[in-house]
């Protein structure tokens, strides 16, 4: 699965190499990543722990009961659950799967895994809601005129029914006869945990404040890869930017890891706030660059605990 995802993301390079050297691009992009080089790849890659963190303490704040060291499981679980997700995108909620069961093996009951990852989803996409919200009001700000702003809006509005229904299906229950659920979280009580997380505000509210923080922290990946490839712009520039690109890739989540997507939202996106699209190409890629640097490790430690796993099942 891992060498997969590696020619996956190697051939998405490829074909964007290929295509931007046909069109005579190609000579911007490369002095761009040289600008940013190693050091840049792993200062990008450093800075992205920061939200990732984040997220992790939003899923441990859900948890009613936990046993020692549940926030680190909960930290490394969502470093699991990013990296399934961003390379391994055609596993449908594979990474929320994988997290749950890393948290099932350190102690967590599969019903309270299960619901604290349940909720823990909902709080995040709620926060990105707010995020897109005040990404919005960033374009509206800096380019009045421009039709991202519209757009923006629309797809916020669009995406409201949504978010309550998922938030209806968690209160009334429906995950309880919810079929297309994956097996690991249909646990007897997993309704029971989603009832008790709903029951405590200020664990709700905890998670949804620290991944707001996560998203607003996030944006400011592409702002230092921007300013170190020499084309630095100010929060609220990186904030129109980077919250346009997350939710277009969430939109486009039929398409594994976001391949081509996430590229030309950069390349047109990144124009209208006027930066050049070698660039605003290079940010992608380093970014992508990053994916690769973060996930391997996680998926390969994946394997090993499942074949452990295996060899403890087999020796029982």
């Amino acid at each position: 699965m891992v060498t997969a995802s590696a020619l996956k993301l190697a051939l998405a390079v490829a074909l964007i190499a290929g295509v931007w050297h046909l069109r005579g691009g190609w000579d911007g992009v490369g002095p761009a990543l040289v600008a940013a080089g190693w050091s840049g790849l792993a200062a990008v890659t450093l800075f992205h722990l920061l939200p990732t963190l984040l997220c992790g303490l939003a899923w441990r704040a859900l948890l009613p009961e936990a046993p020692p060291g549940a926030a680190m499981s909960c930290v490394v679980g969502r470093w699991l659950r990013d990296s399934v997700n961003q390379l391994l995108s055609f596993l449908p909620l594979g990474g929320e799967v994988a997290g749950a069961r890393l948290l099932m093996r350190h102690g967590i009951e599969p019903g309270i895994a299960g619901a604290a990852t349940v909720v823990d989803l909902t709080a995040e996409v709620v926060a990105q809601a707010v995020f897109g919200l005040a990404g919005v009001a960033a374009w509206v700000v800096l380019h009045p005129d421009n039709a991202v702003a519209h757009w923006g809006a629309v797809g916020l509005a669009a995406s409201l029914p949504v978010l309550l229904g998922l938030v209806a299906a968690q209160r009334a229950g429906l995950l309880r006869v919810a079929r297309l659920l994956p097996a690991a979280w249909r646990a007897p009580d997993l309704h029971a945990g989603i009832e008790a997380i709903w029951a405590s505000p200020g664990r709700l509210a905890g998670a949804f404040l620290l991944h707001l923080a996560a998203w607003f922290l996030a944006i400011g990946e592409a702002w230092l890869a921007l300013a170190l490839i020499g084309n630095p712009v100010t929060w609220a520039e990186a904030l129109a930017l980077e919250s346009m690109i997350f939710a277009i890739r969430s939109a486009a989540f039929v398409v594994p890891a976001g391949l081509g997507v996430q590229e030309g939202g950069y390349v047109l996106l990144g124009a209208a706030l006027g930066l050049p699209a070698e660039a605003t190409l290079a940010v992608s890629l380093l970014k992508r660059g990053r994916e690769l640097l973060t996930g391997l490790p996680a998926l390969l430690a994946w394997q090993w605990l499942g074949r452990r796993r295996t060899d403890d099942a087999g020796s029982a």
